[in-house]
């Protein structure tokens, strides 16, 4: 549980920051897993089997992705963040105080869980077990609110307090999450049977296997977990049932659970927390450690990149709603369309590998060049100018080049009216948001991960935007359908 320091080195690692939010990012590929282990946790009556059927009702495989977007995002790339700065700063007043280093360690990691909860994690579980838990089915025609519009309804009604419902199981979970001492024990199990040192670096394989371990292992507080989900589940009737507390807490929620369901109601859904703990140990344990090495040497910069940007385009078409449909279409398309996948989705992600990362790359790179060595503020203020004037207008049109390509544009006029037309909306929002971006990059980012912290906040914006254009093209073309119509009846 403790912070890896470099030698020498004074306070927090931002690359560490950096490197714990991406890869936190990473591990909500494993919603799948949050979404079924919640199901299972709330309805506690339910095999696994039900579970899975339950979800798939939901819409499909987008139904195993509720709470994602932007719940699961929030709390991904801020909680890490939150732990290395708390946990740091426990563990250096503690080691300061004459206190065992395996003991600062676990004391900092503890507190540094902590602060998670009630810093983040507190409204963000809280949201995403309300989107998983909640019932979806429209009546009577009537569309169920999205998750921005949930969330300000139990603002509205219930404050803070509502919003943050379970934070204090949150806290007691996060505080008594030991994957990470888990792993590490296991990592020193395996280098004893090998014979090895504890400075011998373990093969791939090894570190994974401990992580699984650790993983596996963590999910001991598993109760804890299981009254979570029912502080903040949204169960239809839950809170009908005549044993249920009108006040939840921990403690009584706990005596409910149990006196309801057993020993085993307590332990619901822990199989597929184990996978998502094993998941989530090995992304952020032995990949981490990866990942560091390879930040160090800087391998093969330009094809990382281009795979990460090509990775994000590609999710950023296929979460944004509204979906692909294809009435008359083979079972490929109609299989392709359950998963939210059409072929704008690959035309998108072909624009990230071939135009987006290399472009970014060369005019990044560019940039921190003149502006090596430079630290001063009129260097910063320079440089802000400089993107502002001189990258973001190239990698405006080039967007929105390659959007009208995308959008099918066959000639260069229409390429050229596209960018004329969406220009100045596209490069104004740049010249809002690209300043704040930089600042923090010159601030907080190490220069070896601009490009992907860029990336990941053209990612946010551009899921954003994505979701607009698509609803404003959905309404013109209804507009459009209507007005034919009635020249039709006319």
């Amino acid at each position: 549980m403790a912070i890896q320091k470099e030698p020498g080195q004074k306070g927090v690692s931002w690359s560490n920051i950096a490197v714990g939010a991406i890869m936190n990012m990473v591990t909500t590929l494993g919603q799948p897993l949050e979404v079924l282990k919640t199901q299972m946790a709330a309805n506690r009556s339910q095999p696994m089997w039900q579970a899975t059927k339950a979800v798939w009702a939901r819409g499909g495989a987008a139904g195993f992705f509720q709470g994602l977007i932007p719940w699961a995002w929030i709390e991904a790339s801020t909680k890490g963040a939150v732990l290395i700065f708390t946990a740091s700063e426990i563990e250096t007043a503690t080691l300061g105080m004459g206190i065992n280093p395996a003991a600062a360690g676990l004391l900092g990691g503890m507190t540094g869980g902590i602060a998670q909860a009630y810093a983040t994690m507190g409204f963000t579980t809280c949201m995403k077990t309300a989107e998983i838990t909640r019932q979806k089915t429209a009546a009577a025609g009537i569309k169920p609110p999205s998750t921005w519009a949930l969330f300000m309804d139990i603002y509205r009604k219930e404050g803070l307090a509502g919003v943050n419902k379970g934070v204090n199981a949150v806290a007691v979970r996060q505080c008594t999450n030991w994957e990470w001492v888990f792993a590490r024990l296991a990592e020193t199990g395996i280098r004893r049977v090998r014979g090895q040192s504890d400075t011998d670096v373990l093969r791939p394989w090894d570190k994974i296997l401990a992580s699984s371990i650790g993983g596996a292992l963590a999910t001991w507080n598993q109760p804890i977990e299981v009254v979570r989900i029912e502080m903040q589940s949204m169960v239809k009737d839950a809170g009908k049932n005549p044993n249920r507390p009108a006040k939840l807490t921990v403690f009584n929620t706990l005596g409910f659970v149990y006196k309801e369901s057993g020993i085993r109601g307590l332990y619901r859904g822990v199989t597929p927390r184990i996978g998502l703990g094993i998941w989530q140990t090995i992304c952020m344990v032995s990949l981490t450690d990866y990942v560091k090495i390879w930040l160090q040497l800087a391998v093969h910069p330009l094809r990382t990149k281009a795979i990460t940007t090509a990775t994000l385009c590609f999710l950023q078409e296929v979460l944004t709603p509204p979906f692909p449909k294809y009435p008359d279409a083979p079972v490929l398309l109609h299989l392709l369309a359950r998963s939210h996948v059409d072929l704008r989705a690959l035309k998108m992600a072909i624009y990230g590998f071939l135009v987006s990362a290399p472009l970014s790359h060369f005019l990044v790179g560019l940039l921190q060049k003149a502006f090596a060595g430079k630290t001063g503020t009129s260097a910063k203020i320079g440089q802000i100018v400089a993107n502002n004037l001189l990258v973001a207008p190239v990698q405006t049109s080039a967007y929105l080049a390659s959007m009208a390509i995308i959008s099918g544009a066959k000639s260069v006029d229409e390429v050229v009216n596209t960018i004329k037309a969406g220009f100045f909306s596209v490069i104004r929002i740049t010249w809002i948001t690209s300043p704040i971006a930089l600042t923090v990059a010159q601030r907080f980012i190490p220069v070896e991960l601009w490009v992907p912290f860029f990336n990941a906040v053209q990612f946010v914006l551009g899921t954003y935007f994505n979701a607009r254009v698509k609803q404003m093209r959905l309404a013109a073309l209804a507009k459009k359908a209507e007005k034919e119509k009635e020249e039709k009846q006319d």
